[in-house]
C-alpha cells in the first residue's frame, strides 16, 4: 500500500470526526462516479463532475439520489443549475428516507422557479421561511452557488452571496442524511457540482460572522417579515397567483373553518360516510350536483386487499386536481398539493409501507377549489392504486361531501389564525392624532373618486411633505365601481385584507360613500353593517390606524342642461357622512368630514371632480388630518407630483395589470401568454416584476426631491 493509499484510508476511517479535511470532500463526492450515493438509477448519473438527475419523459414523483454520509453540524456548498429553468428541484438535509422507493422527509433548501431560498420541510411540516430574498440573486438558467449552515437548532442558507434563510427550529431534526432531488413534472435536468461538505463548521457565511448572522435569526412559525420596509408587493413568492406566496394560507384557513378537517376527522377510515352521495369520477363537481360552488370537496373511496397485496409496495394516482388537494390513505396522509397553480399537475403519491392492510382500505381526497370547475379532473386511465404489479382502478363510483365553502374559507382572515410567514401583529391605534411614522405605509381605498384622486396625486404630494424628512410610502387599492357591497376581483387576485398584508400597510385611508348615498338614507342601516363588515375583515386586521373619509355634497352640474341634478341626494350624503364619523369615533379611528365641503364650480358633472377641485379636496383632507392649514407649495413641488404621478402609473400596471388572467387567472396555458420557445419561461410574470425596480427608483427620486425643497 503506497503512501496515498494509506492516507486516503486514514482519512476514511476517520471521516466523520475529522469532516474539515480536504479527503473528507472527495469522500463526499469523487466527482467522477456515484460511489457513496443511492437513487433510483434511470434518473441519475455524472457528467464533467456533476451529479445529474435527467429525464427525457415526463417525471412522475419526485426522485432523489441520498448520500451514506450522515451529518449533524455541517457547511455544504453546492453549484445548482436547472434546465429548463422555470422547473423545481431541491436539496435535502438531516433528512432521511420514509419508503422503499426513497422518499424524503426532512428539510429541504427549494431551487427552482419562484422557489429559489426557500426553506420547505418535505413530507412534514411543510413551508418554514417562505421568503423573497432570492428573487434578484439568482441566474436563470446559469449555475447558482447554494450554501446551507446548519448548527444546532439554526439554519441559514444563501444563493450567490446573497443571506436567503436564517431561522432558529426549536423542533427541527438535528441528524440524518443529504439528498439531491429531480422534482415531479415535465421532462427537466437538473446539474449539482462542485459539492463540498465541512462537518463541525465555523458559523460565518457570506461574509458574517456568528454575531450577525444571529442577529437575523427568525424562529420557525413566527413572523419572518423583513426587518426592512417592504414596499413592492413580492410576486414571486405567490407565483403563479397574486395573493396566495405566501399571502393566502389556505391550509390554516381551511383547518380553521372546514367541518371535515377538524383533527382530519373526514379522512380517518372509521368515519361513517354511508350518508354521502356519490359521483362518479374523474369529472368537475360542479357538474355532478354541486353547481355554482367554490370551496372544499371531501371524497373518499373504501378498496378492499388482499394480504399479499397489502404488504406490496403500493402507490395512489389520481391525475389531475385542480386545484387543491390533501390525500389520506387510511388516515395516513401521503401527498397533497396546498397552493393554488397546480391544477395541471399529476398527482402521484407513494403509500408508507405498513399503511395498507388486508381487507378495507379507506382513500380520502380532500380537494379545495377557488374559482371556476373544481375536482379530480384528470384522465380515467390516471385514478388507480397500484400495488405490486397489480393496478385497481379507481375511476369509478367515490362518495362525496362539500366542506367549507369559498364564502365561508374567505371571511377566515389572518388575524384570528397563528402567525405566519409574511404577516405582522396588527398595527396599533394612533396614539395622538393623526401621524406620519418612519416606514409607514399608506394604502388608499375606495371607487372611482378615490381612483382620480391618486391619479391627480394631489393629496399624495402634501402628505409627502408633511411627512418633512420621514420615509413613508403611498400604495393606491382603490378600485373604479367598488362600493362597501362589493369589490369585485378577478380570480385569483386576493381580498382588500391580503393586499394589505402583502404590502405591509400601517395606515388605511377609506373613503366610501359617494355613490352609495344615492341608494337614500332608507338604505342607510345596510351601508353601515356592510361598511363596518368591510373595515373590520379586509383593513382592521392588518391596522388599527384607519382614517374614514366621508363623502362630500354633490354640486349643480354647470354647462350640460342634460346631466342630473344630483343635489337632491345631498340629504342623503349629510346623513352618510354622519354615519361615518360615528363609526369613526366608536372604534377610536379618525374620520375627515367632508359633509361641508363646496364642489360648487369644481366638478364635471356634480359629481367627478376637476383637477381644481382634486387639489382643493386634497387641500380640505390635509387640513383636517395634520390640524395645521395645508402649505402653498411652490411650483419646485410640480416635479415632485410629476414623479409621483409616474411612481403611481407603474404600481398600478404591477398590482392590476389587465391581463390578469393570462398571469396568474385561469388562461396562463394559452400560447399567448407565454414563451413559444418550449421549456422556457414565462414571460408575462418575468415583465410584470420587471416593473418594481422602476418603482423604488421613482420612488426614491420622490425622496431626493422633496429634500431640496423643504
Amino acid at each position: 500500500m503506497n503512501k496515498n493509499m494509506i492516507t486516503a484510508a486514514i482519512s476514511a476511517a476517520l471521516f466523520v470526526t475529522f469532516g474539515r479535511t480536504s479527503n473528507a470532500e472527495e469522500l463526499f463526492f469523487n466527482a467522477e462516479d456515484l460511489t457513496g450515493w443511492s437513487g433510483n438509477e434511470g434518473f441519475w448519473s455524472v457528467e464533467d463532475g456533476a451529479i445529474v438527475g435527467h429525464s427525457d419523459k415526463a417525471v412522475a414523483k419526485n426522485e432523489f439520489i441520498w448520500s451514506a454520509v450522515p451529518v449533524k453540524n455541517f457547511h455544504l456548498v453546492v453549484e445548482v443549475k436547472l434546465t429548463p429553468d422555470n422547473c423545481n428541484a431541491g436539496i435535502q438535509f438531516r433528512s432521511k428516507k420514509v419508503n422503499d422507493h426513497g422518499q424524503a422527509t426532512g428539510y429541504q433548501a427549494d431551487v427552482g422557479s419562484e422557489v429559489w431560498g426557500k426553506l420547505y420541510h418535505e413530507h412534514g411540516r411543510g413551508k418554514l421561511d417562505w421568503n423573497n430574498r432570492a428573487a434578484k440573486a439568482v441566474k436563470p438558467g446559469g449555475w447558482n452557488r447554494y450554501e446551507i449552515l446548519a448548527v444546532g437548532d439554526r439554519i441559514w442558507t444563501a444563493i450567490n452571496g446573497t443571506l436567503c434563510v436564517a431561522v432558529r427550529d426549536p423542533e427541527g431534526e438535528r441528524s440524518g442524511h443529504i439528498a439531491l432531488q429531480i422534482h415531479s413534472g415535465p421532462p427537466q435536468a437538473v446539474h449539482y457540482r462542485k459539492l463540498t461538505l465541512t462537518h463541525d463548521p465555523l458559523v460565518q457565511l457570506v461574509g458574517l460572522g456568528e454575531a450577525e448572522l444571529e442577529a437575523r435569526l427568525v424562529v420557525v412559525g413566527q413572523s419572518t417579515a423583513e426587518p426592512a420596509k417592504p414596499r413592492i408587493m413580492p410576486r414571486g413568492d405567490e407565483a403563479p397567483v397574486a395573493a396566495t406566496e405566501n399571502t393566502i394560507d389556505w391550509s390554516q384557513r381551511i383547518a380553521a373553518a372546514d367541518p371535515g378537517s377538524k383533527a382530519d376527522a373526514w379522512a380517518k377510515p372509521d368515519f361513517d360516510d354511508k350518508a354521502w352521495k356519490t359521483m362518479k369520477l374523474p369529472g368537475h363537481f360542479e357538474k355532478a350536483g354541486l353547481t355554482g360552488y367554490d370551496g372544499v370537496v371531501w371524497f373518499r373511496k373504501t378498496v378492499e386487499l388482499s394480504a399479499a397485496q397489502a404488504g406490496a409496495k403500493a402507490s395512489v394516482h389520481l391525475g389531475q386536481i385542480d386545484d387543491m388537494d390533501v390525500t389520506w390513505v387510511n388516515g395516513k396522509r401521503v401527498g397533497g398539493y396546498e397552493i393554488p397553480g397546480h391544477h395541471y399537475t399529476v398527482r402521484n403519491y407513494p403509500i408508507p409501507a405498513g399503511v395498507l392492510r388486508a381487507g378495507e382500505n379507506t382513500i380520502a381526497v380532500r380537494v379545495m377549489d377557488h374559482g371556476f370547475p373544481g375536482g379530480i379532473s384528470g384522465k380515467p386511465e390516471e385514478l388507480s392504486l397500484r400495488v405490486g404489479e397489480g393496478n385497481i382502478s379507481l375511476a369509478n363510483q367515490w362518495r362525496f361531501a362539500p366542506g367549507a365553502p369559498l364564502t365561508v374559507l374567505n371571511k377566515v382572515v389572518e388575524r384570528s389564525l397563528p402567525a405566519t410567514a409574511g404577516s405582522t401583529t396588527r398595527v396599533a391605534k394612533f396614539s395622538k392624532g393623526f401621524a406620519l411614522e418612519e416606514g409607514d405605509v399608506l394604502a388608499f381605498l375606495g371607487g372611482t373618486g378615490m381612483v382620480k384622486q391618486i391619479e391627480s396625486g394631489a393629496l399624495e404630494t402634501y402628505l409627502t411633505r408633511a411627512a418633512g424628512e420621514r420615509s413613508v410610502y403611498f400604495r393606491d387599492l382603490s378600485w373604479q365601481a367598488d362600493t362597501v357591497y362589493r369589490q369585485q376581483r378577478p380570480r385569483n387576485f386576493g381580498t382588500h385584507a391580503e393586499m394589505l398584508d402583502r404590502i405591509s400597510s400601517t395606515v388605511g385611508v377609506v373613503a366610501f360613500g359617494q355613490m352609495e348615498a344615492m341608494d337614500g338614507v332608507e338604505r342607510l342601516p345596510e351601508f353601515i353593517s356592510a361598511y363596518e363588515k368591510l373595515l373590520e375583515e379586509e383593513v382592521r386586521p392588518r391596522t388599527e390606524k384607519i382614517v374614514l373619509v366621508t363623502p362630500f355634497p354633490f354640486a349643480r352640474p354647470q354647462g350640460n342642461s342634460h346631466l342630473p341634478d344630483l343635489t337632491a341626494h345631498n340629504t342623503s350624503i349629510k346623513a352618510y357622512a354622519l354615519a361615518i364619523v360615528e363609526i369613526a369615533e366608536r372604534r377610536g379611528w379618525i374620520a375627515v368630514d367632508l359633509s361641508g365641503f363646496d364642489a360648487g364650480g369644481l366638478t364635471i358633472d356634480g359629481m367627478q371632480l376637476t383637477p381644481a377641485g382634486q387639489e382643493r379636496w386634497a387641500v380640505v383632507v390635509t387640513e383636517q388630518l395634520t390640524g395645521e392649514p395645508a402649505p402653498i407649495l411652490s411650483t419646485d413641488w410640480d416635479a415632485v407630483r410629476e414623479q409621483i404621478g409616474k411612481k403611481n402609473f407603474l404600481w398600478r400596471r404591477h398590482w392590476r395589470p389587465t391581463n390578469w388572467a393570462f398571469l396568474y387567472g385561469n388562461r396562463q396555458t394559452q400560447p399567448s401568454s407565454k414563451d413559444h420557445r418550449s421549456g422556457k419561461p414565462r414571460w408575462f410574470p418575468i415583465e410584470v416584476d420587471g416593473i418594481i425596480p422602476r418603482i423604488e427608483d421613482a420612488e426614491d427620486r420622490i425622496f431626493e426631491l422633496r429634500e431640496n425643497f423643504k
